[in-house]
């Protein structure tokens, strides 16, 4: 065993971020611990500061002791509710805030920061909402159907406005509720009041809403049914990129910045620095994994392929700061990495892949081509890819909750999700004396992006050249991964493209979630789409794919996603592919496929969108034409590899 030390020299490129003009005062939404508040905060933006404070929940409630750290951006206030003191202590960023705060029922004494047991996070609606669209609600529709409405910008209606609804489940029988999704005709919207008319098939809903705060509410009728319904939502994505009008580069760019810094603060403390990173080469020179009997899903012609590269494992140690002042925080990660023994392409490096996992698997079984899900691994390092194939796991038991959860998030995988082959459970990032302050898709992605560092050091990797890809929810990393590290240069998420409603109520497993916000509060999955743009991006799902959706045909979610990643390509829009194959979760790569002969190439649907005004068969239409291209010819057209 030996032991290597790396320097993190390769930051993030691209512009230099413009300075955060946002501050304490306005009207912010807070989360805490599931508890919402509205806090209005009013004054110069230096102070001093008066507020008000709303439960949500009822009573009435004051507030007082508002400071704000413009150097630290930390904003602190103590709540005075019946019989208790809160005190809240956090950081803004972007209109976005993430904290803690400490409860007592004794003192009213600001307490020392270990008291700060709980978490906050909200967002700043007079710096978020700059411009009356785009908007999205999470609502209910007359107590039963689940939904999610859109309205967004529209040079084409009217009244300058376009709306979308979707129904996505039903209170009664949860996901299986799910409908199409609905264009939507807006006649009017003023940011206070909104109505809108669906168009169904035979028949017309009139709807009417008005907005109070974060909330909205109102009435519909519909055509032939006498009476009158109601409906009320609240905000839901308030970062979204819209799916309206198309941004030009610079404000797309300026988008990305804002949102990735966001969701850095929202999911992974920030996005820190390693203090120090350590790889230790735990074995090397390894002979490739016995790869046969190749499982039947398998369809890269691996026999025409031969395993031309040799194996590293890895363990990466890193220290974080700690933003308390104690000790520095230990972050470990396990991987194996293929280098070609094959002579690299002119220049003398390698184009390279970063392989990330789906539950059940690790790095060892995306590089053992018997696997039946993780094999693509070894499908790109039998290609000539230099392949880092990292552990993608979660979090023990005792750090799957927040302190006023009875359970945990989630059971199972008590042991992490292939602990024989070293991807066991990968503790929090957490000070001494805490709980851990990131998301644990924060921690993989942060993971993934660490080990991004390390891949784009070595010297016989092409790093214009790089690209991620990763199954189930290892297709979920790889799509958070891109979306918030553009040295990435293309990405290929397989079997996640969900639509994160339908999976609330679906009985997916709750990777995905967060435990101090709720992420669909902030974003969706076409929101991660929309920053990858305009790099290239290769999404991969099956026309049937029961993992996500019991919908007659599963893919419409999918197809309903991608609609609107598409509007963030803009011009670009070749730059995004919808590999939708004939099989359900699994990888695919479009060469030789044992089992489906005629199945070859990269299909991609024929219809992608309407075509005539409030049609719906283009969501639940299956027909595909092939690229005649693979998976391989795709990555080498994209990356220009000779």
């Amino acid at each position: 065993m030996k032991g290597l030390s790396f320097l993190l020299l390769i930051l993030l490129p691209g512009t230099a971020a413009a300075a955060d003009a946002s501050n304490a005062v306005g009207t912010w939404c807070l989360n805490g611990n599931s508890h919402r508040l509205t806090l209005t905060i009013s004054g110069p933006p230096a102070g001093p500061f008066t507020g008000s404070l709303t439960n949500e929940n009822g009573g009435s409630e004051t507030m007082d002791n508002i400071t704000w750290d413009p150097a630290a951006r930390r904003l602190e206030f103590r709540r005075i509710g019946s019989g208790f003191w809160q005190w809240y202590r956090g950081s803004i960023v972007e209109g976005i805030l993430a904290g803690r705060f400490s409860h007592s029922s004794q003192s009213s004494a600001k307490p020392a920061l270990t008291s700060y047991a709980y978490h906050v996070t909200g967002w700043n609606g007079a710096y978020l909402d700059s411009a009356l669209a785009p908007r999205v609600y999470e609502a209910l529709f007359n107590t039963n159907y689940r939904g999610v409405l859109r309205i967004d910008s529209s040079p084409e209606s009217h009244s300058g406005y376009t709306g979308r609804l979707k129904m996505y489940s039903t209170v009664g029988s949860g996901a299986a509720g799910e409908e199409p999704e609905y264009d939507l005709e807006v006649t009017q919207w003023n940011g206070a009041t909104l109505s809108f008319i669906r168009h169904g098939a035979s028949w017309t809903q009139t709807y009417t809403g008005t907005v109070k705060g974060r909330t909205i509410s109102g009435t519909y009728t519909q055509t032939g049914v006498a009476g009158t319904f109601s409906w009320n939502g609240a905000r839901a994505q308030v970062l979204s990129y819209g799916f309206g009008l198309p941004k030009g580069p610079i404000e797309r760019t300026e988008w990305q910045d804002r949102t990735r810094r966001r969701l850095f603060h929202l999911m992974m403390g920030g996005n820190p620095t390693p203090a120090s990173a350590t790889t230790t080469v735990l074995a090397s020179n390894l002979l490739p994994f016995t790869a046969t009997p190749y499982p039947p899903e398998r369809d890269d012609n691996p026999s025409q392929w031969p395993q031309n590269y040799r194996l590293t494992e890895l363990r990466f140690d890193y220290s974080l700061p700690n933003p308390y002042g104690g000790a520095a925080i230990s972050r470990s990660s396990h991987a194996y990495m293929a280098v070609p023994t094959s002579p690299p392409p002119p220049g003398g490096r390698y184009p390279a892949v970063l392989a990330l996992n789906g539950h059940g698997g690790s790095a060892w079984r995306m590089l053992n081509g018997a696997d039946g899900y993780y094999w693509y691994g070894e499908a790109f390092a039998r290609r000539g890819f230099a392949v880092l194939a990292v552990d993608i796991s979660h979090r023990p038991v005792s750090e799957r909750s927040a302190p006023y959860m009875v359970s945990p998030l989630y059971g199972g995988a008590l042991t992490g999700d292939d602990s024989g082959h070293g991807n066991g459970s990968h503790p929090a990032v957490k000070a001494a004396g805490f709980d851990s302050d990131w998301e644990e898709d924060g921690e993989r992605a942060w993971d993934a992006m660490r080990a991004l560092d390390y891949l784009l050091a070595q010297s016989n990797v092409d790093g214009n050249r790089v690209l991620v890809t990763g199954l189930s929810m290892g297709g979920e990393i790889a799509t958070i991964a891109a979306a918030l590290d553009p040295r990435l240069a293309m990405s290929i998420p397989a079997g996640f493209s969900a639509d994160l409603g339908v999976i609330l109520y679906h009985g997916n497993h709750p990777c995905w979630r967060w435990l101090h916000a709720d992420i669909r509060e902030y974003v969706d999955t076409s929101d991660f789409h929309a920053l990858t743009a305009p790099r290239p991006l290769v999404v991969e799902t099956g026309r049937a794919d029961f993992t996500f959706s019991q919908f007659p045909s599963p893919f419409a979610a999918d197809k309903q996603v991608i609609r609107r990643s598409r509007v963030a390509y803009g011009g670009e829009t070749g730059n995004l592919v919808h590999y939708l194959h004939y099989d359900q979760h699994h990888y695919h790569i479009g060469d030789v496929n044992p089992t489906h002969a005629s199945e070859q190439g990269v299909r991609i649907p024929e219809v992608i969108q309407p075509t005539a005004p409030w049609s719906l068969e283009w969501q639940t239409d299956d027909r595909t034409f092939a690229m005649r291209a693979t998976l391989f010819d795709l990555v080498a057209f994209f990356l220009q590899l000779k």
